[in-house]
């Protein structure tokens, strides 16, 4: 964990101006698109008494669905939060409006190395809600064979075929792939594309299960409908909180990295609550609250005070030294085209 985001001690305390909700516009509605279950009914009810503005959620299991909702008009939304490889193509598309959180007094919290990332270089666009990794989930009641690699999801042993998970995401399952097979993240090769659909084709017949809906992969690995998954390491740790059999892998070949970000879509009716719900969510006792409940890592600096004791040691969220951690690339439309062509072929 040292080696993406650094610890940072507990002086800096950011906290909401108190004319903040009077600063709002007067429709005091805001309607949000997120992945599924990201937020906790508490912290929706204190934004709405904080503010007085009511809080709609509508979700998404993917950000290809998320691009697809946006590009289709966007549904009124004021506020996404897509992965960060997809924020370069929402900007390209011109489906975000631009806000400039930089200039705003909350984003002198976010952790340093996330400030103004690659993917949005003047911090422009988009602040970073949540980080974690990506790997795999297994019940180790069921197999107790060797972890150390991905070989058991993409050639699983006989007491796990038929009871895997995987995401239904192109992009997600083709980067873990790539990762098995050491072969670069969004290439173009159709020759190395190939080895993947091989790879994924010869697996296929084990999976019972594609979905990327959390809330569900959780309930399946609690109740034994599964015993292996893809999983974000934060989810893994609710699932094990149900079902603790449940072991979280740091394979050999690497885990993989994502930041979500708060985002404002082209278009949105309510700007004003937008920027006010992206402020509100930075300030570290509510993006501790975040933490509480999804597990994954906070990107701001300050939340150590308000999180609760079990994330402090959980294996999920600290990423043993030596391990490679790869983050999740805006791929070219070459690679777009030939990851698209993959899954039509492996969904069939």
């Amino acid at each position: 964990m040292s080696k993406l985001i650094t610890r940072i001690g507990t002086s800096l305390l950011l906290t909401l101006p108190l004319t903040m909700a009077g600063s709002v516009q007067a429709a005091e509605k805001l309607n949000v698109v997120s992945w599924s279950g990201y937020f906790s009914p508490e912290i929706l009810a204190k934004f709405q008494k904080q503010t007085g503005i009511e809080v709609t959620v509508d979700s998404y299991d993917s950000n290809e669905t998320l691009l697809a909702k946006l590009k289709q008009g966007g549904a009124g939304y004021d506020v996404a939060i897509p992965s960060h490889q997809f924020v370069p193509i929402l900007i390209k598309e011109q489906l975000l409006e631009r806000y400039d959180p930089v200039k705003e007094p909350y984003y002198a919290g976010v952790v340093d190395n996330l400030k103004k990332p690659t993917w949005d270089p003047e911090g422009a666009y988009s602040v970073p809600f949540i980080w974690g990794t990506t790997s795999v989930v297994l019940n180790t009641e069921r197999y107790k064979g060797p972890t150390d690699s991905y070989k058991v999801l993409y050639e699983p042993p006989a007491e796990l075929q038929g009871r895997i998970n995987m995401f239904d995401s192109v992009s997600d399952v083709v980067d873990m792939a790539s990762l098995y097979l050491n072969i670069p993240l969004c290439s173009e090769d159709p020759k190395q594309m190939q080895q993947v659909m091989s790879l994924l084709k010869a697996q296929k017949p084990f999976v019972k299960t594609y979905s990327s809906k959390a809330g569900s992969i959780r309930e399946n690995l609690a109740s034994g409908e599964i015993d292996m998954s893809t999983f974000w390491g934060g989810s893994s740790m609710r699932a094990r909180e149900m079902k603790p059999s449940l072991k979280y892998l740091y394979p050999k070949e690497g885990v993989l990295a994502w930041v979500d970000n708060m985002v404002i879509p082209k278009g949105s009716k309510n700007p004003a609550n937008a920027k006010a719900f992206i402020a509100f969510l930075s300030q570290p006792e509510n993006a501790a609250m975040t933490q509480n409940f999804l597990k994954h890592q906070s990107p701001i600096k300050g939340v150590e005070p308000f999180l609760d004791a079990g994330l402090k040691d959980a294996p999920e969220l600290h990423i043993p030294a030596g391990t490679q951690v790869v983050f999740s690339k805006t791929c070219g439309e070459g690679a777009i085209r030939l990851a698209d062509r993959l899954w039509t072929n492996l969904m069939r």
